[in-house]
């Protein structure tokens, strides 16, 4: 800060020196010792100098030396400029000056006062907490009121304000801190203050284990606050706590030892936990046991859920978990808790579904409807298992299915029903009684346990044969606007015999339109409002209504009958027509005279039968005719076209007719104006110029267009299109081009403009010109300096013309740069002396640089910097090419620059300092300085840095910057750098060495987190366990360490204090003690008061040794079995546990058994001890077994106990019926030999049981009880025979029905099986059913659900009774189970839904016969193949044919079709075939094609313009899409159309494709020939040749091949045309080609296999031969007759082969050989055969040769094309022919066959021998 000042002191004693004659200015007031409060604001004036001069002059005040205040120079006022820092900085040292100004002196006299301001303290310093932050460790069990941190200082470094506080502050994460903490004051003042934190509150560490918290230290108006955080430490204090699940389940039939659950517990002490004891305290039943070490709960003995008192509910056991305090589990509050675990006992599957009956009896109607419950059965199942297990199904026994059981499956219980699956006949003696078994079996278990019951079933007589139709099935026809009660038809039935009144019925679909006498049978159309429409009859609604007729017998009580009824709805004209649209719009040009596309309007009428006319009713005066049949509108040509009107709009009324009913539509006709002629400017170029200073709105140019076309065709706007860049702006009307913004030629001096001009027609026409306008340059800008103000330097011991700087400017306007010339200015020249004085003398100034007029500044006098230091030069510069005065002033600043020569000093040269280590960041090292003779010392800094401290630059005091460790640093070294401020700047150095003073601020330091270890048991004491070991950083004493051990297991221990050995110091036992856990502390060796220490775990493992033998649980082991014990896989029996209070493998058990009474019977699992059977035991047997535990893997102490297992016998298979046959169900004997002790049949029955359980006794089943006989038979128990004891009478009682029962003797229980046979008694007298009908036809329509009436089929038997009972059977025809036949009525049903476009008929052949089972059905239809008489009597033939129902929506073949057509196409060309497909029949089937869009992708665009209406395309109603216009104007453009397939009849269902055509002309084609024809698909070889080119080949069109006038259909020529398959764009046919003809080898495959012969560019043309003159034309001819003569007689020859002999067959392989010869040969040349097709089709000059007509031929009328012998094609024969008018030039060279076979880089396959040749394409034909 003093160097500020010094100059100026040096200055002013120089002027006190040269002033001693006169008088010294001296102060009156000079502010020494000014006191200032450190908060006086900046900017306030803190006091005010007063001096004076002896001699009356003026004074100038100034300060020196200080940077915190400023004096006005004038009036004295000091204001303060800093703000004062007291605790920085409490006095301010510096100068006051008081110079006189004597405008007479060289020098002024100036007077120095050193003052002292005294700075006053303010509290503006918060307090300041030292020795933080606070950390302190707190026992859980401290006591409240105790001190826990001492030593909490705070310092202020104000004097002034109250004496310090010091408070706990609550924060939001630890509000209830400062309830368990509070601070006491020992010592307070202003400035310090000393406290304590003492305990307030009971710690507890389960709650938390620390505190976070603030204190806050406030001096009544600033505050402070510092961190303090408390850990809890935990104490023994806590019982042990359980953790993880306290519940689990096991299964019932769990084997002995199985693990439950495993339960967790700990010590709740975290510090120092103990280990934890198990033990079960209540264990309801003994089911479980508990490992106290492990906390496994296995199971003790087997399980039993149905023991517990509640098997729904979960057992509770009760498990205390305590502490083990030296090696004992200690029970008391603290160190013991108890939980409850809950274990729940899954069901195993031990019981089967159960009946609440053994037998059911029911007794039902003969006309029982199917589905009916049976009633009054009242069964219930039962399975008391739970879940899966309780889960079974229910079934039936019964083979024929004529009942089903309900439920299938249920859950624990439920009540069963039984139902009728199929209709029963009390006639047929097989179904009057039913002995059904309901079996309940388990489904989800293994095995499926089941039981059965049976179901006895008696079946009533009821009236049950129904009337009978004479014929089947009617049908009948209706108008649709009949009457009610217009007839349909009646058909009666006649009745049974036994059957009373008929009433007829009809139902189904629509029966309610009609109405049937229920008596007689006459149907009628029923009462309708609105007959002939909906809902009524309506045949455009629907045709054809397929109805039930029902005859139902005893007065619409009895028995029915149903028959198919088909009534077919005719046509009526009841529909008006309807236009497809109300309105048509169309446009044509004026004057033309037809429509394109043409107009055609279209109304539908329903009705098939209506005709419709077309006529235009309004305007009465219009140009056009309309055909009345089709419904086009034509120009009338006698009004010679379509002239404008007005509006451009003729609007027609249009009538449609069916001759009842009519329709109108609107058709609106816009008339287009043609505009046919573009704009053209007056010339193609226009030229202008204009000066760069042109104003705004100048004319620069005109240019003018003209048009043509008349009105709005003619009006022309002009535009800019490019070009103008907003500098030109044009008059759209007029033309003329203006200016529009400054020009400037040096940004731009030349414009070249588009201009546009454009008419108003649609589509507008437009003409371009281009304007080029030329801007003039003027000499209109000033130069000017770059930059304005220029600086520059110079010494102040420079040289007289020294260049001092070059003055830069810049003219935009002049590229000699020599025209500019620099001068000085005209403003004064201004400069400051180096106080910063601002200097008057001009003249001196100016003489000292010279300013040359190239712009270089020299030195034009000695400098003196003591005058001037600063100097401001007036420069300007002028243009001296200009027409008139152009300058340009600015200013270049010149620093003179002072010299330096004495470098700063410091006091002294070197440093010695000393520190503290760990002191605080910021601690003062000391503050050094050093002076300089000439300037102010700039800076002091430490160069290198040091990382250690840093230095104020201005005030030189060092501090710390960081923590300074002795032991990792004893000495630092920096350097001190001091920089004056002169030019150029020097330093000075010097060196500092401080030493660092060590303290003991290091703790000891374990090398290890926490120590393990382990110790066998047992050891002797001194046995070493482990070394720990800790290093201090500290040196001496504070750095040398000794150990001690610390905790509740210490005195197992001990420890070498110098060492860290630890050793064992009492006996231990593992099983009393598992573990040791201590702390191992280690302390430094300084004084108490300083010493330090550090603690770490050591946990020692006590290792076990074999010291404890096996003991059993129980020394006699009991358990029952069954002899069908489960083997595979074993079950278990029981579990026999030892337990050895080892770990290890000095723990580990191994059982074995030792003995047993029946050797290798039972195995016992060596490591879980249960007990499995190793073979089948047996019954009412006591097994014996002696069984040992060993330890140590079975190599260590051994106990042993006895097992005793009793066997149970069990009866365990029920009897099976094996005589008579199981499907034998009936037993038939003639009445005849039905006489006493008869023997019937032997039943015989085997049971797998032995002894007792499986001998069978036989019985008759009687009202559920077993008897041995009944009036009619006896049955001997042990031989099963049946026998009659009695004559039996047919006439009596036909038939009997007996229920035989097997038992077998077996306990503890018998099982039983039941068997029904039936006994007939035959009749001797059998007559065949017989059928009316050798065949039944019937109709049904498709879709209708499963089950309806089709028909019935009806045989009569002449026998009477039951001999003349019918049951009909299908024998063939149903074998995919689409029909069911009633056995006893042969009604005929659906069994599915039809669906008729699968198959439309079914064939059957249906057989009566008087056995209600069909038995030998191959033999019956074997004998009927074989008849050779008529058709059997007992067989017919049933046909159903399936109605079409509109149930198909249409499909079109392809998603996309892809297809191309020239632009030169005619209208009505058709282009592609896209078919839909609809299955369904006739109208159901028919389609309609529309275009829907047509959306157009103009040339190049990927996005489309939109979609084209009128469309460009029609398509047929065949599926033929069209042309509907002329392509041309869409030449090289693409559509996408919308195609849409819609029915004709309801609901109309719509199918949607879309077709990719691309309008091109020939040049974009590839003509492709494959000998192959037309009909032979090519799809690969499109697909392979698309991607060996890179793009998709899209085929256009198909023909035979034609040559030489012959079509060939074995040949097919192709054209195609190449896409770019994503941008769809049409590739050039070259590049497609050589990318093709690059990868032969890759094709040759595909060529040979589809044929490809020929694959070049449709546009290729031959080469024809030069003109002849007329001259040489008659040289020719003249040489030709000459040489006539000789070869007449050869080519007279030649032609009568040609005319007589006939061409060789296609079919011969030499004529086939040679054609094709011919055909390749036409096909190569001598050039590049890939592109050349010039001789393949010589008959389509018009097309190919020479272009002489071009593609627009194609759209002439088709008329035969006259040959024009014009030109000659020259072919590649050896031989001359001619054809027709068509000369052949021969040559010798080699024939082109040879030359193409011996390429083989091109698309051309080598004939073959068989290849047949292609004809020539006939000229009448016309153009591909």
């Amino acid at each position: 800060m003093a160097s500020r000042w010094l100059p100026f002191a040096f200055w002013a004693l120089l002027c006190f020196r040269m002033g001693y004659m006169k008088g010294l200015p001296v102060f009156i007031q000079d502010m020494d010792n000014l006191a200032l409060s450190e908060s006086t604001p900046v900017g306030e004036v803190v006091y005010t100098l007063v001096g004076s001069d002896p001699e009356g002059l003026p004074i100038k005040y100034g300060l020196v030396g200080t940077d915190k205040f400023t004096v006005n120079t004038k009036t004295g006022d000091v204001t303060l400029v800093q703000p004062l820092d007291r605790e920085k900085e409490d006095t301010i040292k510096f100068l006051v000056v008081i110079e006189s100004l004597d405008p007479d002196a060289a020098i002024n006299l100036v007077q120095t006062q050193p003052v002292t301001v005294i700075v006053l303290d303010e509290n503006d310093n918060p307090p300041v907490f030292k020795n933080s932050p606070y950390e302190v460790d707190v026992p859980e069990d401290q006591a409240v009121g105790t001190t826990i941190l001492r030593n909490i200082q705070v310092e202020d470094q104000d004097s002034v304000g109250d004496s310090l506080e010091v408070g706990c502050v609550v924060n939001e994460q630890w509000p209830e801190a400062c309830d368990y903490f509070d601070v006491v004051s020992l010592q307070s003042s202003a400035n310090q203050y000393l406290g304590a934190l003492v305990l307030r509150k009971q710690l507890d560490y389960n709650e938390k284990q620390f505190y976070q918290f603030q204190l806050q230290a406030t001096d009544g108006t600033l505050n402070s606050t510092v961190p303090v955080e408390v850990k809890v430490v935990d104490v023994q204090n806590s019982p042990p706590v359980f953790s993880g699940s306290l519940s689990g389940s096991l299964s019932e039939d769990a084997p002995v030892g199985s693990v439950a659950l495993v339960i967790k517990a700990r010590d709740a002490d975290r510090a120092q936990p103990r280990d934890v004891a198990l033990e079960l305290i209540t264990n309801p039943l003994d089911f479980f046991w508990l490992d106290s070490k492990t906390g496994e709960l296995k199971t003790a003995k087997p399980l039993d859920r149905e023991a517990l008192a509640d098997p729904s509910s979960p057992l509770n056991l009760t498990v205390r978990a305590s502490e083990i305090v030296n090696g004992i589990p200690v029970v008391s509050n603290l160190t013991s808790s108890l939980a409850t675990v809950t274990v729940t006992i899954k069901d195993v599957n031990d019981e089967p579904p159960r009946f609440n009956k053994r037998e059911y009896s029911v007794e039902i109607p003969e006309s029982l409807p199917i589905g009916t419950p049976l009633p009054n059965l009242d069964m219930v199942v039962t399975d008391t298992d739970v879940g899966l297990n309780s889960v079974f199904s229910l079934r039936l026994s019964d083979d024929l299915g004529a009942f089903v059981v309900e439920p299938s499956t249920a859950t624990g219980s439920a009540t069963v029903t039984l139902r009728l699956n199929s209709t029963l006949d009390y006639e047929d003696p097989n179904q009057r009684k039913f002995i059904l078994e309901v079996i309940a079996e388990e489904l989800h278990t293994s095995p499926r346990l089941s039981s059965k019951a049976s179901v006895t079933i008696s079946l009533t007589d009821v009236n049950d044969n129904a009337p009978q139709f004479a014929e089947q099935p009617y049908s009948g026809s209706v108008a649709e606007g009949a009457a009610p009660r217009d007839k349909g038809g009646g058909y009666p039935g006649y009745r049974q015999r036994h059957g009373k009144g008929i009433v007829y019925q009809l139902s189904g679909n629509g029966a309610e339109l009609f109405r049937v006498d229920n008596r007689s049978g006459v149907i009628t159309v029923a009462s309708c409002l609105t007959p002939g429409t909906p809902p009524c009859l309506d045949y455009e609604t629907r045709k054809d209504y397929f109805l039930q007729y029902k005859a139902t017998d005893d007065d619409g009580a009895g028995q029915m009958t149903v028959v198919s009824l088909h009534i077919s709805v005719t046509d009526s004209n009841d529909n008006p027509p309807a236009f497809l649209t109300p309105v048509y719009r169309a446009s044509i040009d004026e004057d033309a005279l037809k429509f394109e596309p043409e107009l055609q309007v279209q109304a539908r009428d329903p009705d098939t039968t209506s005709d419709i006319r077309y006529s235009i009713v309004e305007p009465l005066d219009h140009p056009f005719w309309i055909d009345p049949v089709s419904g086009r509108i034509l120009v009338r040509p006698e009004t010679g076209g379509v002239h404008s009107t007005g509006d451009n709009k003729i609007i027609l009324t249009v009538l449609a007719t069916d001759g009842i009913y009519n329709a109108t539509c609107k058709v609106e006709i816009t008339v287009r104006d043609v505009n046919n002629h573009a704009p053209v400017f007056d010339t193609g170029r226009y030229d202008a110029d204009i000066t760069e200073d042109a104003a705004i709105g100048t004319e620069v140019a005109i240019v003018h267009a003209t048009d043509l076309d008349s009105g709005v065709n003619s009006e022309i706007k002009y535009k800019i299109q490019k070009g103008a860049l907003d500098a030109f702006q044009l008059d759209n009307v007029t033309g003329v081009l203006y200016v529009a913004d400054k020009l400037d030629y040096d940004k731009r001096n030349t414009y070249r403009i588009q201009i546009v001009a454009t008419d108003m027609g649609i589509p507008s026409l437009t003409g371009t010109t281009e304007l080029t306008v030329r801007v003039i340059n003027v000499n209109d800008k000033k130069p000017y300096f770059t930059p304005p103000i220029q600086r520059a330097e110079v010494s102040a011991d420079a040289d007289i013309g020294t260049l001092v700087h070059n003055l830069i400017a810049v003219d935009p306007d002049i590229t000699d740069n020599t025209q500019l010339v620099f001068e000085l200015g005209d403003k004064p020249v201004r400069a400051v002396d180096k106080n910063g004085m601002e200097l008057t003398d001009e003249v001196i100034l100016t003489s000292w640089f010279k300013i040359l007029s190239n712009g270089s500044v020299v030195v034009a006098q000695p400098l003196n910097r003591e005058i001037a230091a600063v100097v401001t030069l007036p420069v300007a510069v002028t243009d001296s090419s200009a027409p008139n005065l152009q300058k340009t002033e600015g200013e270049l600043i010149i620093n003179i620059v002072d010299v330096n020569r004495h470098a700063p000093v410091f006091t002294q040269p070197a440093y010695t300092e000393r520190v503290l280590e760990e002191q605080a960041i910021g601690t003062v090292l000391n503050t050094y300085t050093a002076t300089d003779k000439e300037t102010p010392i700039s800076a002091i800094i430490i160069y290198p840095p040091s990382p250690y401290f840093a230095i104020d630059n201005v005030t030189g005091v060092v501090k710390s910057i960081q923590r300074i460790d002795y032991e990792q640093i004893h000495k630092i070294n920096f350097t001190l750098v001091a920089f004056d401020s002169g030019v150029p700047q020097l330093s000075t150095s010097a060196g500092v060495f401080v030493e660092v003073v060590n303290v003991n601020d290091e703790e000891p330091i374990f090398d290890q987190e926490v120590y393990e270890g382990s110790v066998n048991e047992h050891s002797v004491v001194g046995t070493s366990v482990l070394t720990v070991r800790a290093i201090d950083k500290d040196e001496g004493e504070f750095g040398q360490i000794r150990y001690s051990l610390a905790g509740e297991q210490s005195p197992y221990f001990n420890i070498d204090p110098r060492t860290g050995v630890i050793s064992v110091a009492d006996n231990i036992d593992r099983e009393s003690v598992t573990g040791v856990t201590l702390r191992a502390v280690a302390t430094d060796l300084a004084p108490p008061h300083l010493s330090k220490s550090s603690s770490v775990s050591v946990h020692i493992k006590i290792n076990d040794i074999n010291d404890n033998p096996p003991v059993f649980s129980q020394k006699v082991y009991k358990s029952t079995i069954a002899e069908n014990l489960q083997l595979n896989p074993p079950a278990a029996i029981l579990q026999v546990l030892a337990e050895d209070r080892d770990v290890g493998i000095n723990g580990k058990v191994v059982y074995q058994i030792l003995e047993q009474s029946v050797p290798v019977t039972f195995s016992v699992d060596p490591t879980s001890g249960i007990l499995y059977p190793s073979k089948p035991v047996t019954g009412n047997t006591t097994y014996s077994l002696t069984v040992t535990a060993s330890d140590h893997d079975g190599q260590g102490f051994q106990d042993t106990a006895k097992v005793d297992i009793f066997v149970l016998s069990v009866n365990r298979h029920t009897p099976v019926f094996v005589e008579p046959p199981p499907e034998q169900r009936t037993i038939e004997i003639s009445e005849n030999v039905a006489q006493a002790d008869y023997l019937i049949a032997t039943f015989k029955a085997t049971d797998a049981d032995s002894g007792e359980n499986g001998r069978v006794s036989y019985y008759l089943k009687v009202d559920n009880k077993n008897v041995m006989e009944t009036p009619e038979f006896s049955l001997d128990t042990n031989t099963g025979q049946l026998r009659t004891k009695t004559f039996l009478d047919r006439e009596h009682q036909p038939e009997y029905e007996l229920v035989i029962a097997a038992v077998d003797n077996g306990t503890p229980a018998q099982f039983e099986t039941l068997r029904v046979i039936t006994v007939v008694l035959v009749d001797d007298e059998d007559n065949a059913p017989v059928f009316q009908m050798p065949l039944h036809s019937f109709a049904v329509a498709e879709n209708l659900p499963a089950g309806i009436i089709i028909g019935s089929v009806k045989a009569i038997d002449k026998d009477s009774g039951e001999n003349g009972r019918v049951f009909y059977h299908v024998l063939e025809g149903n074998g995919d189970g689409a029909f069911t036949v009633d056995r006893t009525q042969g009604i005929i049903r659906a069994n599915i839904s039809f669906d008729r476009e699968k198959r439309d008929e079914y064939t059957m052949t249906i057989y009566a016969s008087n056995n209600p089972i069909l038995e030998h059905a191959a033999a019956i239809l074997n004998s009927i193949d074989n008849s050779t008489d008529s058709q059997e009597a007992s067989v017919t033939v049933v046909r159903v044919k399936i109605l079409d129902v509109n149930d198909n929506e249409p499909k079109f073949q392809k998603k996309v079709y892809y297809a191309g057509i020239k632009h030169t196409a005619r209208i009505n060309e058709p282009i592609i075939s896209v078919l839909a497909e609809d299955p369904d029949l006739d109208e159901n089937g028919t389609l309609i094609y529309m275009v829907a869009a047509s959306n157009l992708y103009k040339f190049g665009a990927s996005q489309s313009s939109g979609s084209v209406v009128p469309s460009p395309f029609n398509i047929t109603q065949d599926g033929i899409l069209m042309t509907a216009h002329f392509m041309s104007e869409y030449n090289q453009d693409r559509f996408v159309l919308d195609i849409i397939a819609q029915e004709l009849a309801p609901p109309h269902r719509q199918a949607k494709t879309q077709v990719y055509l691309w309008i091109i002309d020939r040049s974009s084609l590839i003509r492709m020939v494959v000998s192959r024809s037309c009909s032979t698909p090519v799809d690969g070889v499109e697909r392979r040749l698309g991607e060996a080119g890179g793009a998709l080949l899209v085929a256009d069109r198909r023909v035979p091949l034609v040559q030489a006038d012959r079509r060939l259909d074995d040949w097919c020529e192709i054209h195609l045309h190449a896409v770019e398959p994503v941008s769809w764009q049409v590739l050039p046919v070259e590049k497609v080609l050589e990318s093709i003809d690059s990868k032969y080898d890759e094709l040759k495959d595909v060529y040979q296999q589809f044929g490809v012969e020929t694959l070049i560019a449709a546009s290729a043309t031959s080469k024809v031969p030069d003109s002849f003159d007329p001259a040489l034309a008659t040289l020719i001819a003249l040489l030709i007759v000459l040489f006539t003569g000789i070869v007449t007689f050869v080519v007279v020859c030649a032609c009568l082969k040609h005319w007589v002999i006939p061409p060789p067959s296609l079919q011969s392989s030499k004529g086939d050989s040679l054609a094709r010869r011919r055909i390749l040969e036409e096909l190569s040349t001598t050039e590049n055969p890939l592109w050349l097709e010039t001789k393949l089709r010589p008959y389509e000059e018009q097309e190919l040769t020479m272009n002489v007509f071009g593609d627009q031929n194609e759209s002439s009328n088709e008329q035969p094309q006259q040959t024009d012998n014009t030109y000659a094609t020259i072919q590649g024969g050896a031989r001359g022919e001619r054809f027709g008018d068509y000369a052949t030039l021969g040559r010798e060279s080699p024939t082109p066959l040879e030359a193409a076979l011996g390429f083989q880089g091109s698309t051309f396959k080598p004939p073959t021998a068989d290849t047949p040749e292609p004809p020539p394409r006939p000229a009448g034909l016309g153009p591909l």
